[in-house]
């Protein structure tokens, strides 16, 4: 193997290894003031607690009458049970009136329910007859009703620090009158290493180079985890340029993220540069994962900076920053370990030959009929991602699954 890459250990090992070492969750800087809007995207900084109840008065589901529920024990088509109309809640107005007993009031979709009611009896299960109202069915108590505080209470955690602000949840926040919020202010930067390398610009290219591809593979990445990241550019294989680099990046970025540092090449020296930041030590020199084994990450605990070299073949690249990268920062920042995979279990649609004494992760193609299949892919393709709905994950103890047999799948 590679002289630093001494002896690999799993993802799992790895990050609590460097979460004891380095003494985790460090917690992150946070932005305030942010608005709602523009903070779409970004991890919150900081728990947002609620400063009113939700819904903040109790509200009807249906169009129909608020009722007392005891008033309609038994009520049916067959026997109906009448009651006198006592008013009408307007809509965005709060009742002026009580509901007494053997009584209805006539309320609208979200509208306000009268005190007295404890449930709501919808139009189509009623007949108005003048100032009377024919029911014919019974009514539990509380149905189609939402009481206020139901859903949460003034000073409840509506969004926990460290979650991703999107469709889901924005509104929330909007119904609660947070038109700005905290967002998690993690400063990371992304620099590309090796001779090979050159800008994604480049139109022409001589036999032996290649793009930089991995740089906007882990901005996205990161981004998607609500982190905004900054690529500094391409360092060639010049140990002084990159150390200039290396150390420039550190009094600005709280972690920083090469790729191409950690390959076999004896021109790479990032691997000591790391050594530098961790006082002389690599706490991790290897993954036990394929592909991307020659992943190395150290860090200062004290400082509060964290390096991670990935390695530079783009598929390795990737799968390091989804399945390691993202959910060591999570942990870095929240100390729980998070990443962005839906994890199911679904029928193999072919036989998948693995490595045993490996985790193996391979892009996989979920198919119309719900079995999934490999996306065969070297470590230095490109494509195979773009195609795939996630990964398949094989364990370290798994050689080969045979068709029909379920197999760990994380999807995007």
């Amino acid at each position: 193997m590679s002289g630093f890459v001494t002896r690999t250990i799993s993802r799992q090992e790895a990050i609590s290894l460097l979460s004891e070492l380095m003494a985790f969750p460090w917690g992150f800087p946070v932005r305030r003031g942010i608005p709602l809007c523009e903070a779409v995207g970004s991890a919150l900084g900081e728990d947002v607690r609620s400063s009113s109840p939700s819904p903040p008065f109790s509200r009807s589901l249906r169009d129909g009458f608020a009722v007392r529920s005891n008033d309609l024990v038994g009520a049916s088509p067959g026997s109906p049970v009448f009651l006198s109309i006592c008013g009408e809640v307007p809509m965005g107005d709060m009742p002026t009136f009580k509901v007494s007993r053997e009584q209805a009031a006539l309320v609208h979709t979200g509208g306000a329910i009268p005190d007295g009611t404890d449930s709501v009896i919808m139009n189509e299960d009623t007949s108005r007859t003048g100032p009377l109202l024919e029911a014919r069915r019974s009514v539990q108590s509380g149905e189609n009703i939402i009481f206020r505080g139901e859903e949460f209470n003034e000073g409840d955690v509506i969004l926990q620090r460290g979650e991703i602000l999107d469709f889901r949840n924005i509104a929330s926040l909007a119904a609660c009158g947070f038109d700005k919020v905290p967002v998690a202010d993690l400063k990371v930067c992304i620099i590309s290493t090796g001779d090979e390398i050159v800008p994604v610009e480049t139109r022409d290219i001589r036999p032996g180079l290649i793009r930089d591809s991995n740089s906007s593979g882990i901005l996205a990445a990161l981004f998607r985890a609500g982190i905004k990241g900054t690529i500094l550019g391409i360092v060639k294989d010049k140990p002084l340029e990159l150390e200039a680099m290396f150390n420039k990046a550190l009094e600005k970025f709280d972690v920083i993220v090469l790729s191409g540092g950690s390959s076999v090449s004896v021109r790479d020296h990032s691997a000591k540069l790391l050594a530098s930041l961790g006082e002389g030590e690599i706490p991790v020199r290897g993954l036990n994962i394929s592909p991307g084994k020659p992943t190395i990450v150290s860090g200062d605990g004290n400082r509060k900076k964290v390096a991670i070299c990935l390695p530079g073949h783009p598929l390795s690249c990737a799968v390091v920053t989804a399945t390691f990268l993202i959910p060591l920062l999570s942990v870095m920042m929240t100390g729980q370990v998070k990443d962005l995979f839906r994890k199911v279990r679904l029928p193999a649609s072919t036989d998948i030959v693995g490595k045993s004494g490996v985790e193996e992760f391979i892009p996989a193609l979920v198919n119309p009929d719900g079995g999934v299949s490999p996306l065969w892919a070297r470590s230095g393709y490109i494509l195979a991602l773009g195609r795939s709905d996630g990964l398949l994950r094989l364990p370290e103890d798994v050689e080969t699954l045979r068709k029909g047999k379920e197999v760990e799948v994380w999807l995007w």
